[in-house]
């Protein structure tokens, strides 16, 4: 049991990691935090990148329906905007803080799955466990100094909402077509309907168009490779999870995974804030961490809740 453990803490880090990136990349990579060149990046190049890999673990081999085939163009004009969602969320706020509301995508997962997928049934026990991580998020804005909600980070949190909702029907979808479909094959239709998206974002919005070719001339290379990079850290951290999945229950995988990655998320943040303060900079004062602390807690309590209820 120990074994699948340890894997699934793995994989926490390298998702940690991976929102650090992220965030690099929003507040430092790209100028004024412009989310639509990364968007950019994360679509074409990195969805080509991640096709062309998976052609070759394929075979080259094209098995896929046609009507899941629309289903998952659909799904990566889902993705696509949930990610918008996300890097206008942490060019707002710390890394923790957006990652600690990051997890209401379990409580919405927990709410819509029973509509599409099958066998899946919803308790009392997951409803209050769906309610105490709900409690975490809205705690995270309240500044006890003052007596009273952040109006900044309130705002956060209604873009992390609809973030993690997007990212909540984007997962139960992949789920969907994954119980129909080879998985390897899924996964490329998945990237290279990611990548027509990005395509299309590119020919039909000149913002878009613009802000990508200014920071191809200006920052392209560090851009790309980053975005690359992170690609990497996601894919590692999802092969390990799926390894560990083999050895124990998907439940303790995901409580595991869930519950560890916002406690490194904030050691990172720590680390980066003290070692590295020009790459990134988190408020790291003790009633901060203390309020953080707490609502990763009531996370891991309401995600038990969810994965054992």
């Amino acid at each position: 049991m120990i074994i699948p453990i340890i894997l699934s803490t793995i994989a926490a880090i390298f998702f940690a990691t991976s929102n650090h990136v992220d965030k690099y990349l929003i507040s430092k990579a790209v100028k004024n935090a412009d989310y639509r060149a990364l968007l950019l990046v994360s679509t074409i190049i990195a969805g080509g990148v991640m096709a062309i890999i998976y052609l070759f673990i394929c075979n080259f081999q094209l098995t896929i329906d046609f009507s899941n085939i629309l289903l998952l163009l659909f799904n990566s004009a889902l993705f696509a905007i949930a990610n918008i969602l996300w890097f206008r969320a942490l060019g707002r706020d710390d890394t923790t803080i957006v990652v600690i509301m990051f997890q209401l995508i379990p409580v919405f997962t927990l709410l819509l799955s029973p509509l599409a997928l099958q066998n899946q049934h919803i308790n009392p026990l997951q409803l209050v466990g769906g309610l105490l991580i709900t409690l975490a998020a809205i705690f995270i804005t309240y500044e006890p100094t003052h007596k009273r909600f952040n109006k900044e980070k309130l705002i956060t949190l209604v873009i992390m909402t609809f973030s993690s909702l997007a990212y909540a029907i984007w997962h139960i979808i992949e789920r969907y077509v994954n119980q129909r479909q080879d998985f390897n094959q899924t996964v490329l239709w998945s990237n290279i309907t990611l990548f027509l998206v990005g395509i299309f974002i590119f020919a039909f919005f000149k913002s878009f168009r613009k802000s990508f070719s200014k920071m191809l001339k200006t920052n392209g290379p560090k851009v790309i490779s980053l975005n690359l990079i992170n690609e990497v850290l996601n894919s590692f951290g999802g092969i390990i999870s799926t390894f560990a999945e083999t050895m124990a229950s998907v439940a303790l995988v995901s409580f595991t995974t869930q519950g560890v990655q916002p406690f490194a998320v904030m050691l990172i943040g720590f680390l980066i804030t003290k070692l590295f303060p020009k790459v990134e900079k988190e408020t790291i004062t003790k009633s901060d961490i203390i309020k953080r602390v707490a609502a990763i807690v009531l996370c891991i309590i309401g995600l038990g809740f969810i994965e054992f209820g």
